[in-house]
């Protein structure tokens, strides 16, 4: 999994996958590989990657791959103990 993360610290979300991006040859949006990629889509926003400017307008963001189990783990964890709140409360 992949969290994604604009340089001001704002967290836009978690993806299980990463849309990379670039300029094709008509000025379009096309996939790329992580290696020719200028910037990312999410949530069918584009957005710069760091060390890159090409996407007028675009905010900058940093795409972090996280450990998903562990990150499960932490909500379920969270849920339970609101649950557990709620029914003693």
């Amino acid at each position: 999994m992949y969290r994604i993360i604009k340089i001001d610290g704002t967290e836009l979300g978690i993806t299980d996958s990463v849309n990379y991006i670039r300029y094709g040859d008509g000025g379009c949006f096309t996939t790329a590989t992580r290696k020719d990629a200028i910037g990312v889509a999410f949530k069918s926003v584009a957005y710069n990657l760091v060390g890159h400017e090409d996407i007028e307008g675009a905010d900058t963001v940093v795409v972090s791959e996280i450990d998903g189990g562990q990150e499960l783990k932490s909500h379920q964890t969270t849920i339970e103990g609101l649950i557990r709140t709620i029914l003693e409360g």
